[in-house]
């Protein structure tokens, strides 16, 4: 209030700056006073980054240059709105004009000036748009842009391929097999197109930071020509302000493809069984150049195991010090061999029975009930209303030993051995008995037939994507193999093995793959194909060869392979890289549609490539291979899975016609 009465007296007649004989300073003509100006410029370089100093000099020089007299009028535009409005006139185009706007009897002051902007350049906006409407136009790289693309350990700056995620992280969710390859994709399939597309963003991103690595080189070439060439400075400045703003863009650039790692960082932990403190800690991890989470992320899972072991060893030491004590007979729990847990806290085969054990838990809460010490008739009811939601048989059965596991028991036994819960699941089975699979999704001869005419076959002359399919689908029914086993096959010399004679080859999986049954009996179990040896009348039999259009296959793709891996893409920017399962199942799942279309016939609806499997060893059965030869040639431990789930009836369906025929010899009476 003292400092705004001595402005006031100081403005009035007679009094303050006026007796003294100091007259105020008069205002510019087209602008501010020369003291606010120069506060104005020292709020600017107050508040600005230190690299952006030339802003404040511009305010300055746009507060007062424009009506100041002497030397300020001479002086150079050095600040970066100055640089740009020279480059545009040096291009024709015109910069934008401050409106002066309208004065008025109580604002002396004119308005500020319009902020600066750069019009859009014509020939950009027309590259940026080029591929909007179709992200895969322009795809092709010419030479000159895999020369700019290509960079040194690329992959060691982040400015490789969407870095993998780590198995630590993926074997939360998948299983152990698919968990340790390098291209673990989500299991679910709408979070596995969200995973696909933030990996094709980030490439992108990646090849940009390739090429801007280059161009860097270029402009920081081009700023040492002009400074040994000793050009005017406005060339220079011209040159100064691109490397400012290439930096600008390298920033932003740099900030996007953080954003999408952590982008599908939070794709894959939505998918995993984690709290969501420990998935905000993990989201919240450094992003570290060529890694999705980084050793830190596995220092995280490793203190949330130990903390979750911790509370499991405390509740127990809990549970046995308040509950009573039970007989130790024929009827008590064995106790179960302690095995070490899985980085995420849980081994895989127990995260189904404490997912069950959780909506167990929920449920009981919502029957304010224990779920450790509640009577049978709760765990009855329970069962009861997932009988009624529609749950089979066996899956009452998981929920069953999943109650067990945590449950005190009745009567010194567990729960599932309790009489009453004996009854309800035969009675379950009863109500809802499990479905064998009868007849074949699909006949095996029919799609055979076209497997030996065009566009499969002259193998010289058909496409790889034809070639590619009889392969796979020729593999897919000799063999009785999954699809993950005919993944993993591969064309190293230690995996490949043809026979001297050229009666057969041995194919072996990659060492690293892990079959769905870990045991002696399926590590490592190869596949024997042999060779046709005696052709139909029409050479049938040759055509319809694996042995011969594998050789066939796996020369076509020696000028295009870069990967070990048998299947390899055909085509699309991945051209020649390792094929990914789902897409070899699309191949034998293509192969059969396109058979029953050849024939004339509609194509079966929800056909699969695991129907191979049933298909292939059920004709083999069929035609008296020994049930102990289909059973190893498929992984199978015993016989007994084979006939009960995957044997089909490929036979004559109507066997019993034969007696509506006559016989011979009535036929000659």
């Amino acid at each position: 209030m003292e400092h705004m009465k001595s402005l006031l007296l100081a403005l009035q007649p007679g009094t303050g700056r006026g007796q003294a004989g100091l007259q105020p300073d008069p205002p510019l003509e087209d602008g501010p006073p020369l003291d606010d100006a120069l506060s104005l410029a020292a709020s600017a370089s107050f508040f600005n980054e230190a690299s952006t100093e030339d802003d404040a000099s511009h305010t300055l020089g746009e507060a007062s240059c424009s009506s100041a007299q002497g030397s300020l009028q001479g002086a150079a535009d050095t600040s970066m709105a100055g640089i740009m409005r020279g480059a545009l006139a040096r291009l024709g185009l015109d910069a934008p004009q401050t409106d002066p706007g309208q004065t008025s009897a109580f604002f002396r002051r004119n308005p500020a000036p319009a902020t600066f902007t750069v019009p859009p350049s014509e020939e950009y906006v027309k590259e940026l748009h080029a591929c909007w409407r179709d992200s895969r136009a322009l795809s092709h790289s010419t030479t000159d842009a895999r020369t700019l693309a290509a960079m040194q350990d690329a992959a060691q700056v982040g400015l490789g391929r969407m870095p993998p995620v780590e198995p630590a992280i993926a074997s939360l969710i998948l299983a152990p097999d698919e968990a340790l390859r390098p291209d673990a994709r989500c299991p679910r399939p709408q979070c596995r197109v969200t995973d696909d597309l933030l990996t094709k963003a980030y490439d992108s991103a990646a090849r940009m930071g390739r090429i801007g690595n280059s161009l860097s080189h270029l402009l920081l070439g081009l700023s040492t020509s002009l400074q040994q060439a000793q050009v005017e400075p406005s060339l220079q400045s011209l040159s100064d302000a691109s490397l400012q703003a290439f930096a600008l863009m390298a920033r932003e650039l740099g900030r996007t493809m953080s954003t999408l790692v952590q982008t599908r960082r939070q794709v894959w932990l939505a998918q995993s069984p984690l709290t969501e403190t420990c998935r905000k800690v993990l989201r919240a991890v450094p992003v570290e150049p060529g890694e999705l989470f980084g050793a830190a992320a596995l220092e995280v899972l490793e203190r949330a195991a130990r903390a979750r072991q911790t509370r499991q060893e405390l509740s127990g030491l809990h549970r046995s010090m308040s509950a009573p004590s039970r007989p130790r007979g024929p009827v008590a729990t064995p106790q179960r061999r302690a095995q070490p847990d899985y980085p995420g806290g849980l081994r895989r085969s127990q995260r189904p029975y404490e997912n069950r054990w959780k909506l167990f838990s929920d449920w009981c809460n919502g029957k304010a009930a224990d779920p450790v010490r509640c009577p049978v008739a709760i765990v009855l009811e329970f069962l009861q209303s997932l009988l009624d939601s529609g749950r089979s048989h066996s899956t009452l059965r998981v929920y069953v030993a999943a109650i067990s596991s945590r449950h005190e028991g009745v009567d010194g036994a567990t729960v599932g051995c309790h009489r009453l819960v004996s009854l309800f699941l035969r009675g379950a089975l009863r109500l809802r008995p499990p479905r064998t699979l009868r007849a074949p999704a699909w006949d095996l001869p029919l799609v055979l037939e076209p497997m030996s005419l065009p566009p499969f076959e002259p193998l010289t002359q058909v496409g790889l994507k034809w070639l590619s399919m009889k392969v796979a689908f020729l593999l897919a029914i000799t063999s009785a193999k999954r699809v993950g086993e005919l993944q993993a096959l591969s064309v190293a010399e230690t995996c490949l093995r043809w026979n001297p004679d050229g009666s057969g080859v041995v194919l072996w999986p990659n060492v690293a793959f892990l079959p769905k049954v870990l045991s002696r009996t399926h590590l490592n179990q190869p596949i024997r194909l042999a060779r046709f040896d005696s052709p139909s009348e029409e050479g049938r039999s040759e055509l319809l060869c694996p042995v011969r259009a594998l050789r066939a296959y796996i020369a076509a793709t020696a000028g295009i392979r870069q990967s070990e891996q048998l299947f390899v893409c055909h085509g699309g920017p991945n051209r020649g890289c390792a094929l990914s399962k789902q897409r070899l199942s699309h191949w034998v799942v293509d192969a059969i549609t396109h058979a029953y279309g050849a024939s004339g016939r509609p194509p079966p609806s929800g056909v699969r490539c695991h129907s191979t499997r049933s298909v292939a060893t059920s004709w083999a059965a069929l035609r008296g291979v020994p049930l102990e030869a289909i059973c190893a040639a498929a992984s199978r431990a015993t016989p007994g899975t084979f006939t009960r789930f995957y044997r089909v009836n490929v036979a004559d369906h109507c066997p019993m016609a034969a007696v509506l025929r006559p016989s011979s010899a009535d036929s000659k009476e």
